[in-house]
């Protein structure tokens, strides 16, 4: 692998995480700490991790439009943004009170498009930022999961922007994060540097070489996995405790007998003939596309589920992080501290970041000490952070020969971790496209805590815009 040979250091405006907002610092009045409590940390920044279900769907008929907003169906796209607020609290498991819920984690997914634009959520009054969750273009159907936090009335935000016309939106929920308000414990987030455990292509995690056919489940345990590329024994524990695994999933869907799809994760087995009321991933015909998935694991075997919902698809998984009960309540490692609106922490179109596009088969560093150090609760500092969970998009992605189409792919990892073969975001040119991303932190004294991310082939542009940033002691 050929490196770069410089360091990208996040420099610039300080942030808060406050109660309600993400702002540089300047102006900015107190604000009273959301996790941190006078007794203690509790259950603050800890997940609950939920079975998945569909809090809101603008499609009429379907589960969730019962949830729909007016204006009633496909909700406006315009230059300028359009807004339409949802309720994120006291649906599908997620408690009722505000007091309780420092964050929620959801699948949002854009389908039927008339035009051209782009997606963000944020907390109701909270500021909109310049942050893009989903990227879409028209009649596209796209994913993402994503950490909002509630805003006023506990009701999210949906921005649509950017082109003219209407877009179908679509929301499941798979778990929270808890304030320390909450009186039971939940689960921290341990990240770990990306491990393939699933491979339909090789045979890997299943006891056939052979894609999922249409309407097919297949199951893989995940409390004690294996992983290869790298090779790491128990990337997952075997431990008990152990209640859900963070995935990167990708779908190969460029067979001969692909037609457009969706998969879908799930904890347990489905009575026969019943399919997921979820999506993780939508697929087009001939498309190869990630997304993230959180999802918890079956109490009795640590197992996961699959779902294909049509024709044959290949996939391919990598765990990112799992997720442990029972951690000491006076211990930081692994709590999450969700943001409540998108942070742009870089884009490399801009010159702040060099106006440098990454070339092809190279890597560059990312020095992320200032933003680390930065993050406040209350104008306190949080202190040591084992990484940042965000969105991470391809930009732009350009030929490094006029006459040869380019299609890549960009994988991150701790600089000072051997680069895995994952990816965690699938591209190809003229199309931007999105994926979140647990950027875990090098352990690394000198320079700070580095993120190394590697570009496959062709020159591309990519963002990275944070939601949450991960705790440790």
């Amino acid at each position: 692998m050929r490196s770069s040979r410089h360091i990208r250091r996040l420099a610039g405006a300080s942030l808060l995480v406050l109660a309600v907002t993400v702002l540089p610092t300047s102006g900015l009045p107190g604000a009273i700490p959301v996790v941190h409590a006078a007794d203690g940390l509790g259950a603050g920044g800890e997940y609950h991790p939920l079975t998945p279900g569909r809090i809101f769907d603008s499609r009429t008929g379907l589960p969730g439009s019962e949830n729909d907003v007016t204006p009633l169906g496909a909700k406006p796209i315009s230059p300028a943004g359009s807004t339409f607020d949802i309720q994120l609290l006291g649906l599908q498991g997620v408690p009722v009170a505000a007091s309780e819920v420092l964050g929620v984690v959801v699948n949002i997914t854009v389908t039927d498009p008339t035009s051209t634009g782009y997606l963000n959520a944020y907390g109701k009054n909270a500021p909109a930022g310049t942050a893009a969750i989903i990227n879409f273009v028209t009649s596209q159907t796209v994913p993402n999961l994503a950490i909002v936090r509630p805003g006023d009335d506990g009701k999210l935000t949906i921005k649509l922007a950017a082109g003219t016309g209407t877009a179908n939106v679509v929301v499941d929920v798979f778990g929270w994060f808890s304030t320390s308000s909450s009186v039971v414990a939940g689960a921290r987030l341990v990240p770990v540097t990306p491990g393939r455990i699933m491979d339909t292509r090789t045979g890997l995690g299943r006891t056939v070489v052979a894609p999922l056919a249409a309407g097919e489940f297949t199951t893989i345990k995940i409390r004690g996995v294996d992983a290869v590329d790298p090779v790491k024994t128990d990337i997952v524990p075997d431990d008990p405790n152990i209640v859900g695994v963070v995935l990167n999933m990708a779908g190969v869907n460029n067979l001969s007998t692909s037609a457009a799809t969706h998969l879908s994760v799930i904890p347990s087995d489905l009575p026969a003939g019943t399919k997921p009321s979820t999506a993780n991933l939508n697929l087009a015909k001939g498309q190869v596309k990630s997304n993230m998935v959180i999802v918890p694991l079956d109490p009795v075997d640590g197992s996961i589920r699959i779902y294909n919902n049509a024709a044959t698809t290949h996939v391919v998984l990598d765990v990112v992080g799992y997720l442990i009960n029972g951690q000491p309540a006076s211990t930081r490692a692994g709590r999450v501290v969700p943001l409540s609106a998108p942070y742009r922490v870089f884009d490399t179109r801009e010159q702040q970041w060099n106006g440098v596009p990454l070339g092809p088969g190279m890597a560059e560093d990312w020095s992320f000490a200032d933003f680390a150090g930065s993050v406040t609760i209350g104008g306190v500092a949080v202190g040591k952070q084992l990484g940042v969970i965000g969105n991470l998009t391809s930009a732009s992605l350009t030929r490094q020969y006029a006459n040869q189409g380019v299609a890549s792919y960009l994988t991150v990892y701790p600089s000072d971790a051997d680069r895995p073969t994952s990816a965690n975001l699938n591209t190809v040119e003229n199309q931007i496209t999105p994926n979140m991303v647990i950027m875990k932190y090098s352990t690394t004294v000198a320079n700070g805590p580095l993120v190394r991310v590697y570009n496959y082939a062709g020159y591309d542009h990519y963002i990275y815009d944070a939601s949450a940033v991960i705790l440790s002691d």
